[in-house]
């Protein structure tokens, strides 16, 4: 199977249809794209040979042998072809640059190159170890020595993995991996491990366990991974502290992690996870009936769908996960666990999760916006909530506008307050707030929550349905029916989501508070007014003729919703550099960095800009629909006005956001950190 002639819109939003498709899906050659550098390496399984040149189809070499034996350089690409099978493990050396990787890819038409790492002692089937600039894609990856390697209470198994890149190297880091449209399966890695912490075993893995090792620039994307364990799809930096393990540093994070529009089927165990990131983005994702295995009893016996911890500044939104199984606790799609800083989850559907759509950490995790996201038949197990508070609040804690669905029948706590550490004690500490959600409560299910009122705020919610004695008090609150489009649907797919928009006549349009900032957009992209009553739920069921008018003076991340970990707020001087604007963003280093925000279709972005000796073309402008896709849009610059050592002030514009834009990243290149400073942005 392959997962390259699998529509990435479809996996994103059917996950049902994922493995369907795959297995009926023809498989076409993709032809490679051109490069500057480097010299093209050919791998025929059938008609190959060792000691050929390797440098043609008709000189291609054989095996896996060859390949691992070669030290690869800059442009180089390894082209595997279409059809054949390699058995052992493909570990080939070199690291490419940032200009040029090194590519493995495929050549030729038939079924993707399948690399089997059945023989594989322990590590992945495509494996690569302190190198960088790398891209892996088009490949069917298997991994399953034949053995019960789950483990035990008392004896444990081996670590493997079906593509794992790997930093073993303290004060170093591995940059510029690309994992694409793979197909990952059958990959039978354990759940209690030797020798590491068995969440860093399973489908795709890039993780690194020694202190003062980091990632930077890792995009796995578009990728198939199926019954798998433990986990599905994992970045994994356990450098994230120095001296105490729940003290995140941010200094230590591994950044620039994107993980969009993959699928992932049936893990033993977890989905997909981001830990010790600043700055991660996961989004676009499907993630189908995760936590199907597990160890009774074992110190970490839980799952959950898709979740970040031990980060900062992480984004998760437009994902897709259901049918995540509880095992003695857990069980959520989503989770934001501890030692999670500014996490925003938005325009989410989970449904059939049995722990509930999301579970949130205290403790040592903080700022957590849950907005626009849908939940449908969460929590059905009875055990957890559809939203779980477990030690304490990650205060402060915003959820708004949410949509929650609770069927007939159902014991799902709509709120629950799990209770560790004293969590639900009326002097619980950490203010959190429940503001114009709508919770369609057809089932049996009691509330319990964190602070009982002293810090806990609800205010304009639609409670319709059943009402247990337990339901929070709203002086604001709506009891009626919220009437539905189609209510009672239930599947898989983001289509989904239109049965639960709102008819005319409902009471929650135009009934609910102002929230600044909102996000701008609704669960389907419809504009939010800045100032006028906004619907209840999720579904913005009267939004203004235009996007609302974003001006962000970069004084903080209020208004942003991702960023690039070395993308800072400055309020160095002089000022008269920076014509008088005492607040700008700009990089902390050399590296690359962006900031994303909301956008529309049709709007255009006035960027305030500074540079020393640095032309406009180090910024550019990239549209981002909500399927994943990106547009680079062009831009004008005014001339340069000169201030003072030096700097000068442009006013760069952007055209107008291509149909179907749902935000907008401002990219700066790797020049000089502190040549680049972005003033106000203005996008209207």
């Amino acid at each position: 199977m392959s997962s390259s002639t699998f529509s990435p819109a479809a996996r994103r939003l059917i996950a049902v249809a994922a493995a369907a498709v795959l297995a009926a899906a023809g498989l076409l050659a993709i032809a490679p794209p051109a490069h500057a550098v480097g010299t093209t390496y050919y791998v025929n399984s059938a008609t190959g040979s060792d000691s050929a040149a390797g440098t043609s189809t008709s000189t291609a070499w054989q095996t896996l042998s060859a390949v691992n034996s070669r030290t690869f350089g800059a442009g180089d690409r390894i082209l595997f072809a279409r059809g054949g099978t390699w058995t052992g493990q493909l570990a080939p050396k070199g690291s490419g640059t940032a200009s040029a990787p090194i590519t493995i890819s495929d050549y030729g038409s038939g079924a993707a190159p399948r690399i089997d790492g059945a023989p594989v002692a322990t590590g992945g089937a495509v494996q690569l170890v302190n190198q960088s600039y790398w891209t892996i894609e088009h490949l069917a990856v298997t991994s399953n020595s034949g053995v019960d390697n789950f483990g035990t209470l008392s004896t444990d198994g081996t670590p493997r993995a079906g593509i794992q890149v790997r930093n073993t190297a303290g004060n170093s880091t591995v940059r510029g991996i690309v994992i694409r449209e793979n197909h990952v399966s059958d990959v039978n890695g354990c759940f209690h491990c030797t020798g590491i912490d068995a969440h860093i075993n399973g489908g795709i893995v890039v993780d690194t366990t020694v202190l003062g090792a980091n990632l930077d620039g890792v995009l796995i994307a578009d990728n198939v991974v199926e019954n798998v364990g433990r986990t599905g799809i994992v970045v994994w930096d356990a450098s994230y502290f120095t001296t105490n393990i729940t003290q995140i540093v941010q200094s230590a994070l591994s950044t620039n992690v994107r993980i969009r529009g993959n699928t992932v089927l049936e893990p033993d165990s977890d989905g997909i996870l981001a830990l010790g990131t600043d700055g991660a983005v996961m989004e676009y994702n499907v993630v189908r009936g995760a936590g199907q295995r597990t160890i009774e009893g074992s110190t970490m016996p839980a799952s959950a769908g898709l979740w970040p911890t031990r980060g900062m500044n992480t984004l998760v939104q437009f994902n897709e996960v259901s049918e995540t199984q509880l095992h003695g606790t857990d069980g959520q799609g989503f989770d934001v666990d501890l030692g999670s800083t500014n996490t925003r989850v938005q325009y989410n559907y989970s449904h059939d999760n049995e722990g509930g759509f999301l579970l949130m950490m205290g403790g040592y995790s903080s700022d957590v916006v849950v907005r626009y996201n849908l939940s449908v038949n969460d929590a059905w197990g009875g055990e957890k909530g559809i939203f779980t508070f477990s030690w304490g609040v990650p205060a402060p804690v915003k959820i708004y506008n949410n949509t929650i669905v609770i069927p007939e029948g159902s014991p799902a706590k709509p709120i629950y307050c799990d209770g560790d550490a004293g969590a639900c004690a009326p002097s619980t500490p950490g203010a959190w707030s429940f503001t114009n959600n709508i919770i369609d409560n057809r089932g049996t299910g009691e509330y319990s929550y964190p602070g009982l009122g002293t810090n806990a705020s609800f205010a304009s919610n639609v409670f319709a349905g059943n009402h247990p004695a337990s339901e929070p008090a709203d002086a604001t609150k709506i009891t009626a029916d919220p009437g539905f489009v189609s209510p009672g649907t239930t599947g898989s797919g983001f289509a989904v989501a239109n049965a639960y928009t709102l008819t005319s006549g409902s009471p929650a349009i135009g009934s609910g508070q102002v929230i600044s900032p909102n996000g701008l957009r609704d669960f389907f992209g419809a504009p939010l007014s800045t100032t006028a009553q906004p619907s209840r739920g999720f579904h913005e069921a009267a939004p203004p003729s235009s996007a609302p008018h974003l001006v962000d003076p970069a004084a903080d991340w209020a208004l942003a919703t991702a960023r690039s970990a070395n993308v800072v707020v400055d309020t160095s001087g002089p000022l008269s550099n920076m014509a008088g604007d005492a607040y700008r963003f700009k990089r902390s280093n050399s590296a690359a960095g962006f900031v994303r925000w909301d956008a529309a279709p049709g709007q255009v972005v006035t960027l305030t800009t500074y540079l020393f000796n640095q032309a406009p073309s180090a910024i550019t402008f990239v549209a981002l629909d909500a399927v994943g896709g990106e547009t680079v849009v062009s831009s004008t610059a005014t001339a340069a006005t000169p201030t003072t050592n030096g700097w000068a002030q442009r006013t760069i514009t952007s055209s107008a956001m291509p149909a179907g834009t749902r935000s907008v990243e401002i990219r700066i290149g790797a020049v000089t950190s502190w040549a680049v400073q972005l003033g106000t942005i203005d996008i209207g």
